[in-house]
């Protein structure tokens, strides 16, 4: 790739005159992987917005957007990147909010393991609060006097990332001017989070390996080890042991880390506790923009349910910043709602486990999601909705009515 970076953000288009957004987005992904990726995608094209997300983009525009749209996501994320990677002041894990059963499971495990010094190693697809549980873990042990460290593997160059972790002598390389500590020696007395572990290069999982195993360390340039008291937490999204068996990950290490395993599920996987977040997000970000909380049309929630949400958590928070800084109503329908998540599809297979083999609800249930979605797209135009859906006025009428759907139409009541 020719580039003069680094680069702090990108704004990739989905359709390019010479590429294709997503294959131009694995290549930064892979030769950049430090640099977020923001994708730009027509209203049309979902499908292609989910895979950009499963590739690893930080968040995604849909077209037309305006340009207070564009400076909340880039100064968001870019805000995001600057967190430093050093020690960090207790954050209140308030987020972690679920009374799905795989929830209620991992609950039980923090309140297990919290005072254990077993290393943990918590597996879950991006956004799904892997930090969360490791700061759950921290600040309800008996360490949580002590200081607390995140280091993103994947965000750090991997020629640096050694001297990160175990810190450098002065003139050990170019560059370095004076003494620094590691993050193992920030962490002493406390807990070493390290998040994106899969991204890890072989040469430095080596020696973290010989870290976790003689609780010692060892400074760049330096023939001196130094004891390290503790606790280490681990996170990935990647599949571990199949990259065990690539060759990219190594084996022992894996055994090391996963002494007690912590798995979050999906979003998509606990939709029952998709109301409550909403309501919780929308509540904090209207404190933080000194508004009243606006509430949401079934209409609405619906929607936030069965969207799949690929970013999980953190992309549903992220929507709900967006929405209340962009919509000042009191009231939230599915004409408020960003695109991609108000023509969400729902589900077959997620339908047909909630309701069994009623064949009447889902009957019901997907023609109340058909003429919602045909009266958004008409304006509320009767006329309009009918002849989208294939059906006369009168049908419509009847059907809504029958569903109890209204509409703020003053169209006249005419027979065709």
């Amino acid at each position: 790739m020719q580039t003069t970076g680094p680069f702090d953000l990108v704004l990739l288009d989905m359709m390019l005159p010479d590429f294709n957004g997503l294959d131009l987005l694995a290549r930064i992904r892979k030769e950049m992987p430090a640099t977020p990726v923001v994708m730009v995608t027509a209203i049309s094209e979902s499908k292609p917005a989910v895979q950009a997300i499963k590739l690893g983009a930080a968040d995604y525009l849909t077209k037309p957007f305006d340009v207070d749209e564009i400076r909340l996501v880039v100064a968001r994320i870019l805000r995001e990147r600057a967190l430093p990677a050093a020690t960090v002041t207790p954050a209140a894990d308030a987020d972690m909010i679920g009374a799905s059963t795989g929830m209620r499971d991992v609950f039980t495990l923090i309140d297990r393991i919290k005072n254990a010094d077993a290393t943990v190693l918590i597996t879950g697809e991006t956004g799904t609060g892997k930090e969360l549980v490791a700061r759950a873990l921290h600040f309800r042990s008996c360490r949580k006097e002590g200081p607390f460290v995140p280091v993103h593997c994947a965000a750090i160059p991997n020629e640096l990332l050694e001297s990160e972790l175990f810190g450098h002598e002065k003139g050990a390389f170019t560059g370095a001017v004076q003494q620094r500590i590691g993050m193992f020696e920030a962490a002493d007395g406390g807990t070493l989070f390290l998040d994106e572990i899969g991204e890890m290069p072989l040469a430095t999982q080596s020696k973290l390996l010989r870290a976790i195993q003689e609780r010692e360390i060892r400074r760049v340039g330096s023939q001196q080890t130094i004891h390290v008291n503790v606790r280490m937490v681990c996170a990935t999204n990647r599949d571990l042991e199949a990259a065990v068996k690539n060759g990219t990950f190594r084996e022992d290490l894996f055994y090391r880390i996963n002494v007690v395993p912590v798995k979050l599920p999906a979003l998509r996987e606990r939709r029952e506790d998709i109301p409550t977040l909403v309501l919780h997000f929308a509540q904090r970000f209207a404190g933080e923009l000194k508004r009243s909380t606006p509430q949401f049309t079934p209409q609405a929630m619906e929607r936030f349910v069965h969207f799949d949400w690929p970013g999980n958590v953190r992309e549903l928070e992220h929507a709900l910043e967006r929405l209340l800084i962009t919509c000042d109503a009191a009231l939230i329908d599915v004409v408020h709602l960003p695109p991609l998540i108000a023509t969400a599809e729902i589900s077959t297979a997620t339908d047909l486990a909630a309701d069994e083999l009623d064949l009447p609800k889902l009957t019901a249930h997907l023609e109340r999601q058909a003429i919602e979605r045909a009266l958004q797209r008409s304006g509320g135009v009767l006329t309009e909705a009918a002849q989208m859906l294939h059906v006369t006025r009168r049908i419509l009428r009847y059907k809504m009515d029958q569903l109890g759907i209204t509409t703020d139409t003053t169209e006249t009541d005419v027979q065709k």
